[in-house]
């Protein structure tokens, strides 16, 4: 394979920094792994988590002397940051971008991300919750309460994290059972009549039986409302356990069991308008008479958006050592039931309203032996995964408005189908040290899945709505389909220990999103998507830890990407073509002083389709358009983040002051650059102030996106039967409020 010349001049330039930045090295000490490092002899915990230990490579190591993109966040300063979902993990980790629609999680990395709603379509963010993959989008945004850390992974991870991770991975782990009795309990209120409760208890049983107990109760008012209804909408109501066992009979090996439930209920996901998706055409609603409340908190809808998502699942972890390696195992069953009614027509009158459920139950092993011999060290694994979906799909009872006749909703639009997928795959990767402080690092990993759809399709304008009614299939329907798709996705990265106080990487990676069908689509598979990756990094500290300067560039080449779109009645999944997509990241973090920390984080990527010709359905009659050189979806070109936080002792006393400053880059939310169907640049502020003293208890305020600044999350642009009105989320407005806390 060719490298890029983008590729080249970027290892020439980590090669030349890494040999350059030596002279002006100060020796330092031991490097953090994460945000603000602090001076050496700081007796505090950092306000950002530094100390957590990063896991996401299948190796113990600190974040500065990982040969990866890796942000790793405490389960602590996600606390004190406020960040309970998937959702505000962006305001803290650059180059990443969280929405939800109908929903469903939208995760994107580098402007790797979802783009559709589609049943059954599987993301190119891999999500692991305690090392299980969690295939549904709509299983990931259950609250993260009571976690050890979250590390998110930037660029495709085909070897260690195979599965649909084009784009990277976030990997959740929650809070381990101990043998020292603890706990935490945290009650906070705030506007919107928010309330949130959370705690913990974890203590021995026997001298090897080790248990811990998790709950969280969050819910708030609603941001909005449905003018028509007078019903608040953009609620909250979320209740999360967690129940886990350690069992280590003898020395050596360990028995982790972990229980979760999530059930969230509420009247999130309310479809706001943004106006029409071609200036010159005017949504179907409106020109009925009807009302659309443009880029408001509010709706007008006929009917109310409503939420049901109930998962589940259980994990037992087995670790056994031995004198020469590691053999652990991962077993897991997950089941999620979930149902999202939202409006899909933007106004108060009754064209159209969706309701999107889905049903899965997923089951995984997964086994590793991971060691090491003189030099060498080594990790070879494999993993079996089955998913079970159905019944999953979109019911949409739709007007005969469409078609000129009167308002009376017709039977219409219904697409249901059941799914298996049967995965495997076998990786391996070898580490070999050529000298002190110098390591190269080769793997592989070999996928294979087989997918197997039973759908049906219903397009039928004829008979009055009735739920529940008998299932009129269209031409082609009920169909059954099956394919297999496999690919061998390699790795290899350098690393090189220049200085002990420098760091730096070279990796070149490929990573591989499976294909797949779209329920109700007469289309066959779409195929699998391919990314590259070349990536250099060079990470630093100085100052016995008090300076810390992180700048990873890397180059993507992206091909066969997975395009969803709207057309007429459908939601159709494409292969675009090819992308590249080009970038950097620059991280800094100062301690100038004891207890106080300033820094920040800067990303650029610039993602853009090399190759694609396709129609736009929101504007059908131009006919075949060249989109070479446009933006990818969710791929903001510039983003950063800006923090200070100073922490005084005072007696028995600590008190922390933190403000941040998050910037977010024009970003579109459609592959055609429609100006119509984007968000423009915005910045969001925050402070939080909180109180400590050595009994436990802690008092904390804070206020969030201070400005109250309205912008896009997600949008996306409804069918041609109701005039193509953009509709999307928004992201929380002001939010204020006090925690208080113990732990003992």
């Amino acid at each position: 394979m060719k490298m890029s010349t983008t590729a080249i001049r970027l290892a020439l330039f980590c090669g030349a920094a890494a040999l350059s930045i030596p002279a002006m090295a100060q020796t330092g000490g031991e490097a953090r792994a994460n945000g603000p490092a602090v001076p050496a002899d700081a007796n505090d915990q950092p306000t950002d988590g530094s100390d957590i230990i990063v896991t996401a490579l299948r190796r113990d190591t600190t974040l500065q002397k990982t040969p990866a993109a890796v942000t790793a966040i405490s389960g602590k300063e996600l606390a004190s940051r406020g960040i309970s979902n998937v959702e505000d993990l962006a305001a803290v980790v650059p180059a990443v971008s969280f929405g939800k629609n109908i929903g469903q999680a939208h995760i994107a990395v580098r402007g790797i991300g979802s783009d559709g709603v589609v049943a059954g379509q599987d993301p190119r963010v891999a999500f692991y919750q305690d090392g299980v993959y969690i295939a549904r989008p709509d299983a990931q945004l259950s609250g993260m309460f009571d976690v050890d850390s979250v590390q998110v992974l930037k660029g495709p991870q085909g070897t260690l994290y195979g599965r649909n991770a084009t784009g990277g991975a976030v990997v959740v782990t929650s809070a381990r059972p101990t043998q020292e009795m603890q706990g935490y309990i945290r009650a906070g209120y705030g506007n919107y009549n928010a309330t949130k409760v959370e705690g913990a208890i974890s203590g021995p049983v026997t001298s090897n039986l080790a248990l811990r107990f998790a709950a969280h109760h969050e819910s708030h008012d609603g941001y909005g409302k449905n003018i028509v209804t007078g019903t608040d909408i953009d609620d909250k109501d979320e209740l999360g356990l967690r129940v886990s066992a350690l069992w280590t009979p003898v020395d050596g090996l360990e028995f982790l069991t972990i229980f979760d439930y999530s059930d969230e209920s509420d009247r999130a996901n309310g479809l706001h308008y943004f106006g029409p998706a071609q200036p010159n055409v005017i949504p179907l609603g409106i020109r009925l008479g009807g009302r659309a409340l443009y880029n408001s908190r509010d709706i007008a809808s006929d009917i109310d958006p409503k939420v049901h998502i109930r998962t589940w699942g259980i994990v037992q972890k087995i670790d056994y050592q031995t004198d020469w390696a590691t053999l652990k195992s991962i077993t897991a069953y997950r089941s999620v039931k979930s149902s999202n009614l939202v409006d899909i027509d933007g106004t108060d009158v009754q064209l159209g309203v969706d309701t999107l459920f889905n049903k899965s139950e997923q089951f995984s092993q997964e086994l590793t032996l991971d060691g090491r011999a003189g030099r060498f060290s080594w990790l070879v694994g494999g993993q079996y995964f089955y998913e079970n979906i159905g019944p999953s799909g979109s019911e949409i009872p739709i007007s005969s408005a469409v078609q000129g006749g009167a308002l009376s909703l017709r039977d219409a639009f219904y697409a249901v189908g059941y799914q298996k997928t049967y995965g495997l795959a076998a990786y391996a990767q070898l580490t070999y040290e050529i000298a002190d402080g110098l390591k190269l690092s080769v793997g592989g990993r070999y996928s294979t899945e087989k997918k197997k759809l039973n759908d049906n399709f219903q397009l039928d304008f004829t008979r009055p709505y009735q739920p529940g009614g008998p299932l009129v299939s269209v031409p082609g329907f009920p169909r059954q389909l099956s394919d297999r798709f496999s690919r061998f996705t390699p790795t290899a990265t350098l690393e090189y220990q220049v200085t002990p106080e420098i760091f730096s990487y070279f990796t070149y990676s490929q990573g591989f999103k499976s294909g797949g069908y779209a329920i109700g689509v007469n289309q066959s598979a779409y195929q699998p998507e391919k990314i590259t990756n070349y990536e250099g990094g060079i990470k630093t500290t100085f100052l016995g830890g008090a300076v810390k300067a992180n700048l990873i560039g890397f180059h993507y080449d992206y091909s066969h990407l997975q395009v969803t779109q709207v057309r007429g009645n459908v939601s159709v999944t494409e292969n675009a073509a090819s992308a590249k997509v080009d970038g950097f990241e620059l991280e800094l973090a100062v301690s100038p002083a004891h207890g106080l920390s300033l820094g920040g984080n800067l990303a650029y990527v610039d993602a853009k389709y090399d190759r694609f010709f396709t129609v736009d359905p929101s504007n059908p009659s131009v006919g075949n358009q060249d989109l070479s050189g446009y933006t990818l979806s969710q791929a903001p070109k510039t983003s950063f983040m800006l923090f200070a936080s100073n922490k005084w002792e005072i007696g028995d006393y600590s008190v922390t002051v933190r403000g941040d400053y998050n910037f977010v880059d024009k970003q579109y939310f459609s592959p055609f650059e429609n100006p119509l169907v984007s968000q423009k640049s915005y910045g969001v502020g925050s402070v939080s102030a909180r109180v400590e003293n050595a009994g436990g208890w802690s008092v904390e305020g804070y206020i969030r996106n201070i400005g109250n600044t309205q912008a896009i999350a997600q949008t996306y642009v409804s069918s041609t039967l109701f005039g193509t009105p953009v509709l999307g989320t928004l992201i929380a407005p002001r939010t204020y409020g006090v925690t208080v806390g113990y732990s003992f």
